[in-house]
């Protein structure tokens, strides 16, 4: 895979988590309303009990009792997108080790290229002005 490829890669990861994560908190937020909600319809049928008002009480506990049953199936939904959510964070970091593999490989391919460019101004041992000086004495 190439550098691009691996980034375009990371790319479309990172975008897929985020809009992810947004809806795992869109999911947990109406959680949390339908819980609210529940209680609510609970604390009104309890009401309506004190006021002797049977009929609405079992009216507000169906109401409530549906609420709960939404509840149940969203949080079902919400732990099936946290595991999508944790999946797709650990293909995330997959992603970003490739990346950094090959941004070491691409530096040590770079930095060896360079040795290799540089060592050509190196002088020989057979050079004649080195060996002249060898002969003088001089190192």
């Amino acid at each position: 895979a190439s550098v691009k490829d691996i980034a375009n890669a990371l790319e479309r990861a990172a975008e897929g988590l985020k809009a992810s994560e947004d809806s795992l908190q869109t999911q947990q937020n109406f959680a949390r309303r339908l819980d609210d909600d529940a209680k609510y319809m609970y604390e009104r049928a309890k009401k309506a009990m004190e006021a002797n008002n049977e009929e609405e009480a079992k009216r507000l506990l169906r109401q409530r009792q549906n609420m709960q049953d939404k509840l149940k199936a969203t949080l079902i939904l919400c732990s099936e997108e946290k595991k999508r959510k944790d999946k797709m964070e650990e293909n995330v970091r997959a992603l970003e080790q490739r990346a950094l593999e090959i941004e070491t490989l691409l530096n040590r391919s770079v930095s060896a290229k360079s040795l290799q460019d540089t060592s050509g101004l190196m002088l020989s041992e057979d050079d004649p002005l080195l060996r002249k000086f060898r002969d003088m004495g001089i190192d």
